[in-house]
């Protein structure tokens, strides 16, 4: 998918008001880049559309719960949330031993699940560091004691079976400073901006980080002038790197993808994007959460983002001791099964103009219509509206391609599907064609009715 520069105009024009006319164009693209740099270096994402998100550090101990009591709302939150003061939550980090921790398994399982990158929280709100950095002491090595390096164990695995590796880091950071004030206050904000610089420096030197993903960026202290600087000593630091919107102001800044959490636009955004989705509720551990999604939930929402240009990057909040939750390992075991069948339509295909129909979504790539079925048909007959092709063959996927019939007729193809619905969720149906896709809309066809008459 192309890095889709109309989008620009109207991100120009919403700096407007803050940075003037001369230096919005600047904040949005600091390097300048052509929309084929972009393209090029995203190839990988959008081909992949599909990655996991794990949230995990010294919070997961505390698994939601503080003084005996559940903490409202996310886990990873929880030091500000339950109001712990920096030497009770020094204690917490001084309990982050995990002895179940098993890197190969953790990227194997997101391999096996279809998945074709990983982000950690490598540090999070918290400010607590998963590896042994040299610019503080508030980290394994020397607050939990641990002697070994779980991100040099997981950068290994990933290179190991194929799987990208990403970072997450946030902006905000309790330890360093509570509130903006402090940030601000005496050359803070000038202090703790280096010290991220040199963090971030460490994360992309000694892990090979192909992903920086940054949150935290609502902060006030935290400008778009900030975001482009950093973003351009990233860039500079490893030129072939993604950064996520939210090195800057998410709602204006868009490279290198935008990064909706928690919800999925109702159309294609424009622009790269990934929708960050928990698979029960929180992101970071936590005892008390039960309301896990189903399978069929979750495929259906990689389907439906994948069908309008983005990707999933799906959470897993293991235990402190280092183990996943058994519910999301079954979670990932059954999604695995069904990107082994149903995978060619989510790697490498985008949005296509298309209505979305009431019975699933679309996917496109090359000469082909991917069909996600997420309500079988009763009357046996799948009808694509609004649309004109030559198809030239239908084929239901799984283990062995069952050909369908397929019947073109003005405006809509019907496809004669088994009288039977397939087992397990969301049937997939590639529609190949020749030529060129016509697409009708309501008002297209209101036209030619109104023309008949």
């Amino acid at each position: 998918m192309m890095y889709r520069s109309g989008v620009l105009l109207t991100l120009v024009l919403a700096l407007l008001i803050s940075t003037g006319v001369n230096g919005a164009e600047d904040l949005l693209n600091p390097l300048g880049e052509r929309d084929a740099e972009v393209e090029q270096r995203m190839a990988w994402f959008n081909e992949g559309r599909f990655g996991m998100f794990i949230h995990w550090g010294a919070y997961s101990v505390l698994g939601g719960e503080w003084q005996g009591k559940t903490i409202p709302f996310y886990a990873e939150w929880i030091r500000h949330k339950g109001n712990i003061s920096k030497v009770d939550y020094r204690k917490v980090c001084e309990q982050f031993k995990p002895d179940r921790f098993d890197a190969d398994a953790w990227i194997r399982t997101a391999r096996d699940a279809g998945m074709k990158y990983f982000v950690i929280t490598t540090k999070h709100h918290d400010g607590f560091c998963l590896w042994d950095s040299a610019y503080t002491d508030y980290d394994i090595k020397d607050l939990a004691g641990l002697d070994f390096d779980p991100l040099a164990e997981l950068s290994a695995a990933c290179k190991k079976y194929g799987v990208r590796f990403g970072t997450y880091y946030s902006i905000m950071d309790w330890e360093y400073a509570t509130t903006g004030a402090e940030f601000l206050r005496g050359g803070g904000k000038e202090q703790y901006v280096q010290y991220m610089k040199d963090q971030v420096r460490e994360l992309i030197e000694e892990y090979d980080t192909d992903i920086l993903w940054f949150d935290g960026d609502w902060e006030k202290w935290w400008t778009l002038e900030d975001g482009a600087e950093l973003y351009t000593y990233i860039r500079e630091l490893k030129p072939s790197i993604i950064i996520n919107n939210r090195v800057s102001k998410r709602k204006q800044f868009k490279r290198d993808f935008g990064t909706p959490e928690q919800t999925t636009p109702g159309m294609d955004l424009g622009y790269d994007w990934e929708a960050c989705w928990t698979i029960n509720h929180s992101w970071g551990f936590k005892k008390a959460d039960t309301k896990w999604k189903t399978t069929q939930q979750l495929i259906e929402k990689l389907s439906d983002i994948v069908s309008k240009g983005g990707n999933l990057l799906l959470n897993v909040g293991p235990k402190p001791n280092g183990a996943f939750p058994e519910a999301s390992i079954g979670q990932l075991r059954e999604i695995g099964q069904w990107m082994q069948v149903a995978g060619e339509g989510i790697y490498g295909t985008d949005s296509i103009e298309i209505p979305q129909p009431s019975w699933g979504r679309l996917t496109q790539k090359g000469q082909s219509l991917y069909l996600h079925v997420f309500n079988w048909p009763a009357d046996g007959k799948l009808v694509l509206e609004g649309v004109k092709l030559q198809p030239t063959r239908a084929a239901l996927l799984g283990a062995t391609e069952q050909n369908l019939r397929v019947v073109p007729a003005e405006n809509r193809v019907d496809i004669i599907l088994p009288t039977q619905k397939p087992a397990g969720p969301v049937p997939m149906i590639r529609l190949e064609f020749e030529g060129d896709v016509e697409v009708f809309r309501e008002t297209d066809q209101r036209e030619i009715e109104v023309a008949n008459h």
